[in-house]
């Protein structure tokens, strides 16, 4: 009869057991979130939604626009995290992603429009 083979995951070395080290994925948590954080950081550095938070400051005090634009910033992400969640796995093609957001462009402009043609109107 032939040995059993070892489980998946399963060190090579004589003895060792279990998952892995702790620091390991400690390490692997720490170089995510500084991804994460750098390509937020740079994307959003100069961003028209960081201008507009530069002109809300100018005439309304620091503490609210900072905390209402957290507050928006991590509702958002978070949003984003859930879909993503949620998606894990699926195959999506960048064909859909592109209408669904072509789609959403159209609303929020179609509402703009309907704003501003009414605010004429008064």
């Amino acid at each position: 009869a032939s040995p059993p083979r070892p489980r998946a995951g399963a060190g090579c070395a004589a003895g060792a057991e279990g998952p892995p080290p702790a620091a390991a994925s400690t390490v692997t948590n720490w170089t995510v979130l500084g991804k994460s954080f750098m390509g937020v950081f740079i994307a959003e550095w100069g961003d028209r939604t960081q201008i507009a938070m530069i002109g809300q400051h100018a005439s309304q005090p620091l503490v609210p626009v900072f905390l209402g634009s957290a507050v928006a910033f991590f509702l958002l992400t978070l949003s984003a995290v859930a879909a993503a969640a949620l998606l894990n796995g699926q195959k999506l093609r960048e064909r859909v992603i592109m209408g669904f957001s072509a789609c959403c462009f159209a609303v929020f402009g179609l509402l703009a429009l309907k704003d501003a043609v009414y605010d004429s109107a008064s």
